[in-house]
């Protein structure tokens, strides 16, 4: 069961708790569809601060899109952009660039809805997570996107629920053939992923003291790299007893099988593995060979604390995967802001994380912290209405590896009058489940990831805005992979001009430490103009 699942089987409970989430409703105030695609041309030059480099300059010309869309059937928000640097030095040639987010909730019919929504943005792939891109020797660019429906329904006492999710996942970049010059973390190339959950249950008091609920679901993910496939079953019941007005007792018994699984590497006359653009070739011909099994009983107890409709704080300690496993979550969810905290445990990969990544994020507004340089989404996108999300820490460490993913996230969102302010910050840890002598990593080797994101935007006027974005992020890989420390930040003015034409200025910082390596600070400026339609 992977983190999402936890979060979504332990949500079970809550249903059983009679909470389950009615659909948003809109009155026709609140009915809006505001869509604005704009074209942009602005002027970017990166200078060094401390360590080597030259000075670099670039023209970017953009054309974007953003929308906000909410009507009684549709709820959705897209940030979209695609970006062309036209170089000014013989160094470094153009670059492309394509990011945003987006996510749309359609109603379809009363209980049915359907779910769809991506993430697009460009990452460095030598293993400097988070360091600037603006130089695309070692960059590669990021696709997720998912799209499935849901369906609620109430039969008598009873609540039904059955939810499907397709998902995609890509990495694209153009390595070296020889695998001693490429990026070891960028073997990942694309994979698809299903999802599919469904519940029947009661809440306590109804038919019996106790709620309970009966869940299953079935994951999949059919990743190109060595043909390597994740397969998840798994059915559990849970039971909810209240013991207090807002005080209930929460715990399940389930069984749950996973297999991991893969082909072997092209071998070539010599008995190497075949490395074609810094990935392995797969022998179509091999058998598949069994990676990682899991097959037995799982188990969870705890407690569920609401005290009142906007806080929920559930804690839950099991066992799973051979061993103990802890989580849990707390939640609140104010006026206009919002507060979460995820203790989380699981199964995971880059696919199928980046993918539930852009899934988690919902609502028709939110705020994303582009980098105004590069237009890259590293960071968070940040909601008062609880439906934000951090993509740093999935998209630190880019491997084609499965792995034991746990740790801890956290994330506020306030927007009062003319303040609005961000914070998201975490860990993780990644343990890998790999084959012997297959694969760059270390069956058993742990990567651990530290990241903090804050911002902070005031509105001067109904076009005028301050833009503040500070970050950090520390990776600390395994193997013969380097130790990464980036930090930086950036402010932006953004002054309307006229009713469609705005300017903008920004001032950064970019500092990167990576071991046995002098470390790199850059200075950042930009001016430009934007034109919406």
């Amino acid at each position: 069961m992977t983190v999402r699942q936890w979060i979504s089987g332990a949500s079970l409970a809550v249903l059983a708790a009679g909470s389950a989430p009615a659909l948003a409703q809109t009155t026709s105030a609140d009915r809006r569809v505001n869509v604005t695609p704009y074209l942009g041309v602005d002027q970017v030059v990166m200078a060094p601060l401390k360590g080597d480099g030259d000075v670099l300059t670039y023209t970017n010309v953009t054309a974007g899109v953003t929308a906000q869309v909410q009507t009684r059937r549709v709820e959705a928000a897209v940030d979209l952009q695609y970006n062309h640097s036209f170089s000014w030095s013989n160094q470094i040639g153009d670059q492309d660039v394509l990011s945003g987010i987006a996510n749309a909730t359609v109603n379809v019919a009363r209980g049915l809805s359907i779910h769809t929504g991506g993430l697009a943005s460009r990452v460095r792939t030598d293993g400097l997570s988070g360091a600037s891109t603006l130089n695309d020797s070692y960059t590669s660019q990021v696709y997720a996107g998912y799209i499935g429906p849901a369906y609620t329904t109430q039969i008598g006492d009873i609540t039904v629920n059955a939810s499907y999710r397709l998902g995609y996942a890509r990495v694209e970049d153009d390595l070296d053939s020889n695998l001693s010059n490429a990026p070891v973390s960028g073997s990942f190339a694309d994979s698809w992923t299903h999802n599919l959950m469904g519940s029947v249950g009661f809440g306590p008091g109804t038919l019996l003291p106790v709620g309970l609920t009966a869940s299953a679901g079935y994951d999949r993910e059919d990743a190109s790299q060595l043909d390597q496939r994740f397969e998840d079953k798994w059915g559990r019941v849970d039971a909810t007893l209240p013991v207090s007005r807002t005080v209930a007792l929460i715990g399940g018994l389930g069984y749950e099988q996973i297999e991991i699984s893969q082909r072997s590497p092209l071998l070539d006359s010599t008995g190497v593995p075949v490395i074609r653009n810094g990935r392995y070739v797969t022998d179509k011909s091999s058998p598949r060979a069994l990676v990682y099994e899991f097959d037995d009983i799982i188990w969870d107890a705890g407690v569920l604390w609401r005290p009142s409709r906007r806080t929920s704080l559930q804690a839950q300690v099991g066992q799973r995967y051979g061993g103990m496993t802890y989580q849990g979550s707390f939640t609140w969810q104010g006026a206009n802001s919002s507060f979460a905290v995820i203790l989380f445990d699981g199964i995971d990969s880059f696919g199928r994380l980046i993918t539930a990544n852009a899934a988690a994020l919902s609502g028709s507004s939110f705020d994303v912290a582009r980098n105004p340089f590069t237009g890259d989404i590293t960071g968070c996108a940040f909601s008062t209405t609880g439906g934000g999300q951090c993509f740093n820490d999935a998209l630190s460490g880019i491997t084609d590896a499965n792995f034991r993913y746990r740790g801890v996230s956290a994330q506020y969102s306030l927007r009062r009058g003319q303040w609005g302010w961000g914070v998201g910050a975490g860990y993780s840890q990644r343990k890998f489940v790999t084959p012997q002598g297959q694969n760059v990593l270390v069956r058993g080797s742990k990567d651990e990831n530290w990241y903090g994101n804050a911002s902070m935007t005031y509105m001067l006027g109904n076009r005028d805005s301050i833009d503040t974005v500070v970050y950090v992020n520390y990776f600390d890989a395994s193997d013969a992979r380097p130790d990464v420390l980036n930090y930086g930040g950036f402010t932006s003015y953004y002054k309307g001009l006229t009713r469609r034409l705005s300017a903008s200025a920004s001032v950064g910082v970019d500092g990167v430490k990576a071991d046995d390596l002098d470390t790199v600070i850059s200075a950042m400026g930009q001016v430009g103009l934007r034109y919406s339609f």
